[in-house]
């Protein structure tokens, strides 16, 4: 048991490594994670949804079910709402985060924030002009700690082939939140659709997909 664990721990450590290997222009934008605030997988990151932004999504987490809202109310500030599982015995819980300060060529964003009972702070920061992004933290409760993440996109810009479909903006991430890695992508479509998908403790698959709009 303890030598799966080891391998596991090991596969999850080189795709991250592989995610700070990519070197390919990419812009960054604030997208939810698969528990619905923004972030990567599971952790959060400084980033906030943008005033007037309205988001809903789901996730499949492991065996479990999710499904979230939430709003950029005003410049800096999200709030939002989340429920673990349907109907009879469903877990709800809320969310909010507040950036204190933006990311600067010299210093990262950083924001605090609130999902169910747990309590965190992040910071974020491009590690190069068109390098990887990094986020580490420390958190109560389910974040258990201190936290870290990589995100990086692959394609900057969703790729159109004529009149056919376009490929979407595509991000690669790697996590350690709660005691866990995670790997996975997030797949950025048109008009605020976005698919993300990961493997949880690289054991456990997870899904999700979202729907941003203004209002």
């Amino acid at each position: 048991m303890a030598r799966r664990k080891t391998r596991s721990n090991f596969v999850a450590t080189v795709g991250i490594v592989l995610a700070l290997l990519i070197s390919v222009s990419q812009v960054s934008f604030a997208a939810t994670s698969q528990s619905g605030k923004t972030g990567l997988l599971l952790a959060p990151s400084a980033d906030t949804l943008g005033q007037g932004s309205f988001v809903i999504g789901y996730s499949r987490l492991g065996l479990g079910n999710c499904v979230y809202i939430g709003a950029g109310i005003i410049p800096n500030l999200e709030i939002g709402l989340g429920s673990k599982g349907f109907w009879d015995g469903a877990t709800v819980y809320p969310m909010a985060k507040l950036r204190l300060l933006g990311e600067t060529s010299n210093a990262p964003a950083v924001s605090i924030g609130l999902e169910g009972q747990a309590l965190y702070v992040a910071a974020s920061k491009r590690l190069m002009t068109s390098g990887p992004r990094a986020h580490i933290g420390f958190g109560t409760g389910r974040f258990n700690g201190i936290f870290v993440g990589f995100d990086h996109v692959l394609n900057p810009v969703t790729i159109s082939s004529g009149t056919g479909p376009q490929a979407p903006t595509t991000t690669v991430i790697g996590e350690y939140v709660g005691g866990e890695f995670n790997i996975g992508a997030r797949f950025d479509f048109a008009k605020g659709l976005s698919l993300s998908i990961g493997l949880l403790d690289t054991g456990h698959l997870s899904a999700g997909v979202s729907f941003t709009t203004k209002f």
